[in-house]
């Protein structure tokens, strides 16, 4: 029943229900797969055992070990007499309450476990620990958890010390053979850094004494600095070695401090890695395979929103703008390569990271055909700013426009709502009022400013108007940035702001609306589906576009407004993204083409691109002058 491919594959379509597996197991070879006997009797299937010859039920964990198996026996070259399948596992005076899944010995006589496997259908992450405390229980050093699209290779150093190697040894090889040095150019680009976080968490992080962004965020930093330091031949500095913990950590350490003295400003001088030495080698073991620049950005900035604690975020109101909101707004405003762009709250620069995508796609590609990466880096350092109050926020900044192509030496810690930090800051040598041609931000909408002194400083806390209104006692902070970044716009400058929906339909803030008529012109406001910003709020918002007047003879006082409202926010209600898929439950690309989820990036389903393009139509028909 099962010969032909194409019936094998539909078979194994049938027991994997995920997409991600349908398209074949990306960690084993095609000779593995084809190694796989199926049989389809009555309403079942059954798989033959490789070890055993046994005939089993076909469930998704018993596929992906017999994968394991003829990998283990036709390419690594085990005898299948040194391999045994479900083996029971002594934890002290008793014995586990689940057997081990493959368990490979060094010697025919069976006395000496060499390596342990665990298996899992794909997409559960959660064999790891199981698999430690199998390691530890029998003495092995070698360990592999596997689920068909994903593996893990450890190797147990010390009692509950693991490192993570590239791949398990063959027959008749050691370490030596496995732990090559790693050459720039066998670096592979990350798909999961958040889900690899999540288990450094579980397994070593939990117990760390720092929180995950501290521990992981100066590795990664280093890890940069090595990999933008290395030609594609040289080895990498940053992986672990057969040294002892004490001095792995003195010279990954010592890595980490050459790339605060290259790359200053994101660390101070006498910071160091935080971790201790028993906690570095699985962490850094777990990174040093990863290719952070040229992986896909998306990627990196899930895993900093994640470890920014996102309890603290939500206190602020603070949230990371989903890219499909960021790059609707950049469509919409259409920046330029003379233009001057700021976000005055910017988090994770993920404006100025797509501003600078768009510019170098549409502009810089476009008319250049040398020195491309230095004609980006060049205006990304001369054009775009950014600007925020959280110190850990602005490292990631910093980091996320090294990874896109620089920039980082326009990205500012300072409180751009507070006249007292700014007036001691020599940021205010360098971003003034009145000198941006695009404004684009997502600010912090929770809490109320209070303080006289900041309050004092703006037109809205008067109600727009000294002579009449009294100072009002508080306003929240969304009220403040949207005068803030009207300041920093130059006569006809433009702006993308998103706001709590409440300013825009809320009787009490009809104020805000007036002062928002009289400086600027309204371009479009697009109402923001429920889902938007979930996990972290259900508040519903909307994103305002404004271009400043560029005198009093500018001011109309009649015109149209683009409006939209997205039914379609790329997110479900528990705040996970939804992908495009056709009728059949297929990934499928923008055109609607079926891609392979485990090769290609899937797209989000979402209708912001098109509200994009329909406001584009708009612009050009209405002669705006950024989009004749």
């Amino acid at each position: 029943m099962a010969n032909h491919k194409k019936s094998k594959e539909k078979i194994l379509g049938s027991i994997f229900k995920s997409p991600e597996v349908r398209y074949g197991f990306r960690v084993f070879s095609r000779k593995a797969i084809d190694a796989l006997v199926i049989r389809e009797e009555g309403a079942k299937y059954y798989i033959i055992c490789t070890k055993s010859g046994k005939k089993k039920v076909a469930k998704p964990e018993e596929v992906i070990r017999q994968l394991a198996l003829n990998r283990l026996i036709s390419e690594m070259n085990y005898p299948k007499n040194r391999i045994d399948i479900e083996v029971p596992i002594k934890m002290g005076s008793a014995y586990a309450s689940k057997k081990a899944d493959i368990v490979v010995y060094k010697e025919d006589s069976k006395e000496t476990s060499y390596i342990v496997i665990e298996v899992k259908k794909p997409n559960r992450t959660d064999g790891l620990e199981q698999l430690h405390s199998y390691m530890n229980a029998t003495g092995v050093y070698y360990g592999g958890w596997i689920n068909g699209n994903d593996e893990v290779y450890q190797l147990r150093v010390e009692p509950n010390i693991f490192e993570t190697i590239q791949r398990l040894p063959a027959v008749n090889e050691d370490i030596d053979d496995i732990r090559e040095p790693i050459k720039k150019k066998d670096l592979k680009p990350i798909h999961d850094l958040k889900g690899k976080i999540q288990e450094l968490e579980n397994l070593v992080l939990a117990n760390a004494g720092v929180s995950a962004f501290d521990a992981v965020f100066p590795l990664v930093f280093a890890k940069l600095w090595d990999e933008n330091d290395k030609d594609k031949e040289d080895a990498m500095e940053f992986r672990t070695t057969t040294a002892t913990p004490q001095e792995q950590y003195k010279r990954l350490n010592g890595l980490f401090k050459r790339a605060i003295r290259e790359w200053r400003g994101i660390f101070d001088e006498n910071d160091r890695i935080q971790l201790t030495p028993e906690a570095l080698i699985p962490v850094a073991s777990a990174l040093q395979y990863d290719k952070f620049f040229d992986t896909e950005l998306d990627v990196i900035d899930a895993a900093f929103e994640y470890m920014i604690n996102p309890e603290q975020k939500g206190d602020k109101g603070q949230y990371f703008t989903p890219r499909q909101v960021v790059k609707m707004c950049i469509k919409m405003l259409n920046p330029k390569p003379n233009e001057l762009a700021l976000d005055p709250a910017c988090g994770a620069c993920g404006f100025m990271i797509h501003t600078l995508n768009w510019v170098y796609e549409r502009y810089i590609r476009t008319h250049y055909r040398d020195n491309l990466a230095k004609r980006k880096s060049d205006y990304a350092n001369s054009k775009l700013y950014a600007i925020d109050f959280d110190p850990r926020l602005v490292r990631v900044a910093m980091a996320m426009m090294l990874i896109a192509g620089d920039g980082r030496s326009n990205v500012h810690r300072v409180n751009s709502l507070d006249p007292r930090e700014w007036e001691n800051s020599p940021v205010k040598f360098v971003i003034k009022d009145g000198m941006f041609d695009v404004v684009m931000t997502n600010p912090p909408f929770a809490g109320e400013i209070k303080q006289p002194e900041i309050l004092g400083g703006f037109d809205l806390a008067y109600k727009g108007d000294h002579t009449k209104n009294k100072r009002v006692n508080k306003l929240t902070r969304d009220v403040l940035f949207l005068e803030r970044c009207l300041r920093f716009l130059k006569p006809g400058g433009r702006i993308g702001i998103v706001l709590p929906q409440s300013n825009l339909n809320n009787v009490t803030a009809g104020y805000v609306r007036e002062f928002m008529i009289e400086k600027a012109r309204i371009l479009a406001i697009v109402g923001l589906d429920v889902n938007t910003f979930k996990p972290f709020t259900g508040t519903k918002t909307s994103v305002l576009f404004l271009q400043k007047w560029q005198n009093e003879d500018s001011v109309l006082e009649d015109y149209p407004i683009f409006m939209a409202t997205s039914e379609r926010s790329g997110k479900n209600n528990s705040g996970d993204y939804v992908f495009k898929k056709d009728k059949d439950g297929q990934y499928v690309d923008e055109s609607g083409t079926v891609i392979d989820p485990n090769k290609e990036k899937k797209v989000i389903d979402h209708d912001l691109d098109e509200i994009a393009e329909g406001f584009i139509e708009f612009a050009s028909e209405q002669r705006l002058n950024f989009w004749r």
